[in-house]
């Protein structure tokens, strides 16, 4: 009881902390977790405000080189130099001038204009109909913006600096495609045309986000003299963003996706291996700009999360498990060797009480006998015979006891020599019967004996085989209980000898066949328990033969009884 408690008391102080140091870690570890997720999802935004970024400073430059460049159009070839850029410049859809008078000079109302014209038209009729003026939308806290500045900010198409990069970025070929060369006015007809107040340059522009039928558009307009016309373009999307997105960054977490969304949700481009859902909520949304109304880029990241964060919690979390089940393992091995070391105490006790009461036992017999002899007591001449072998019964049986106590400790300490000689098998047998035919009868047992024709010629340690003999026999005579024969067996089988000594006792239970041979074992029943004994006699049998290139078996008898078979290496031919 006392050690089960102490067991039980082991375990408790061995699983509590360890459990509570398990729990604390796997909490540690999914807050790492979620903190590298958390800042995985910061770094992704980052990099979609980056890009939201460099999409309105982009469209932004646009729109200013786009306005400088229409202030530049020679006024006199006004409407030509528009209608060649609606049919060369990617980036313009439309084309308009409308005048002072509040007219639409171009493009022309009616049949006479083409299907995208009239679209045109009817998509800003409020203000090519003079309803809303052109710069119904503009902040007047940006008055005074200067233009030229905001485009001077980037590299010229015609710096040398820049022509000695061997490629241009997609941005910077939009940017000078915004860019438009004119061919100038003459110095005498600038002058004569800004003759007169009407003339008077006032330079007003500005750039209108359109919604039309749920879509976005963007009209560009500028007016140049108090009394001039107003013109403009209306921006090719399509172009703009094709221009854009191709330098989208690539993403190399796998999981996530950058996506480029217009006004109505629609994705419009998409970076990264993940394929995005439109129905699903993305993780972060950034607004793109003012000069996009309603264009976000959206970042999406999968169930499952990143990919190298779980990475992380998964390694952490199967080395986390390694060590717990190393720690437990090795809680089960202490308590399994301690349990051993315990069994093995307790049977090596056992063994030294089995191991004194046998040898109590012969020593107190010969003691006797020899006393009676000594005092010259026994006047018969049968009973002193009998006397005589009574103590060399005992003695034989004293030393076939020591001997056994001091191979165990030489087969445990692997010390056992072993002096091979040639021998005949058959012969050897039948000296063992015949030296042990007084005990063995004296036990009411008959003697079988079955030896097959043939040479039994074996080379091994003639006093080892004649140990595990004896040792077989013992067990056989102390255990045949209510049994009447004891038979021995010699005969050859797949060119191996084989000998065998049976009785027709009460034999081996068979939950307990696959234990006999193992040291301090001792089968639990009734017949043993009444007959001395250590339980090494079967575990130093086996040992022995298995060291002399053999093996020792144990073969139940059909009905009742046990047999034990000795196989050894046949040295001599038919």
């Amino acid at each position: 009881m006392t050690r089960k408690r102490s067991i039980i008391v082991f375990w408790a102080l061995f699983l509590v902390p360890t459990l509570i140091m398990a729990v604390v870690a796997f909490k540690l570890l999914s807050h790492e977790q979620e903190r590298l997720n958390t800042s995985a999802i910061l770094a992704l935004s980052e990099r979609a405000k980056t890009i939201s970024e460099t999409i309105h400073l982009t469209v932004e430059t646009v729109q200013d080189n786009l306005t400088q460049s229409l202030l530049d159009l020679n006024q006199d070839r006004l409407k030509k130099n528009l209608i060649e850029w609606e049919q060369t410049n990617p980036l313009v859809r439309n084309v308009f001038i409308f005048t002072k008078t509040q007219s639409l000079e171009y493009p022309v109302r009616g049949m006479e204009s083409t299907l995208e014209e009239r679209r045109f038209i009817t998509r800003y009729d409020s203000l090519l109909s003079g309803r809303v003026k052109f710069d119904f939308h503009q902040d007047p806290s940006n008055e005074g913006v200067n233009i030229k500045g905001m485009a001077d900010s980037y590299p010229d198409s015609n710096d040398d600096s820049v022509k000695k990069k061997p490629k241009k970025s997609s941005r910077q070929k939009l940017v000078a495609l915004s860019k438009v060369q004119q061919k100038t006015m003459p110095q005498e007809e600038e002058n004569n045309f800004l003759e007169g107040p009407e003339n008077q340059s006032i330079e007003q522009s500005g750039w209108i986000p359109w919604f039309s039928e749920n879509r976005l558009y963007i009209l560009g307009w500028v007016q140049k003299y108090k009394n001039g016309p107003i013109y403009g373009i209306e921006l090719e999307l399509m172009t703009l963003l094709s221009r854009l997105v191709i330098d989208f960054p690539v993403l190399s977490e796998k999981g996530t996706a950058l996506v480029l969304m217009d006004g109505n949700g629609n994705f419009m481009h998409q970076s990264g291996n993940l394929k995005a859902d439109p129905k699903e909520k993305p993780v972060e949304v950034v607004s793109i700009s003012g000069l996009l109304p309603h264009w976000r880029i959206a970042a999406f990241v999968d169930d499952k999360g990143f990919t190298s964060a779980r990475g992380f919690l998964y390694i952490s979390a199967i080395l986390l498990g390694i060590f717990i089940v190393a720690i437990v393992s090795g809680g089960i091995l202490l308590t399994r060797l301690t349990l051993q070391n315990i069994k093995d105490a307790r049977q090596k006790t056992s063994f030294v009480s089995s191991v004194s009461h046998e040898l109590k036992t012969p020593l107190t017999s010969i003691r006797m006998y020899a006393e009676l002899l000594l005092s010259k007591r026994v006047k018969d001449e049968n009973k002193t015979q009998t006397y005589l072998s009574v103590i060399v019964s005992e003695s034989g049986r004293l030393t076939r006891l020591i001997n056994n106590v001091l191979d165990f400790g030489k087969l445990e300490q692997g010390q056992k020599k072993y002096l091979h000689t040639a021998f005949k098998m058959d012969q050897f047998l039948y000296q063992i019967i015949e030296a042990h035919s007084i005990r063995i009868q004296n036990q009411g047992l008959k003697i079988i004996t079955e030896v097959e024709k043939g040479k039994y010629g074996v080379k091994t340690d003639h006093d080892a085989i004649e140990q595990v003999v004896l040792n077989l026999l013992d067990n056989a005579i102390k255990y045949a209980g209510e049994g009447l024969f004891i038979k021995f067996v010699l005969k050859k089988e797949d060119g191996d000898i084989l000998l065998k000594i049976c009785d027709d006792g009460p034999g081996v239970p068979k939950e307990q066949q696959d234990m006999i041979f193992k040291k301090f074992h001792r089968v639990d029943n009734s017949l043993t328990s009444k007959q001395p004994g250590s339980g090494l006699g079967l575990s130093i049998a086996r040992q022995i033969i298995r060291d002399l290139k053999g093996d020792l078996f144990f073969e139940p008898m059909p009905g009742n009884g046990s047999c034990f078979i000795v196989r050894m290496k046949n040295h001599d031919s038919d």
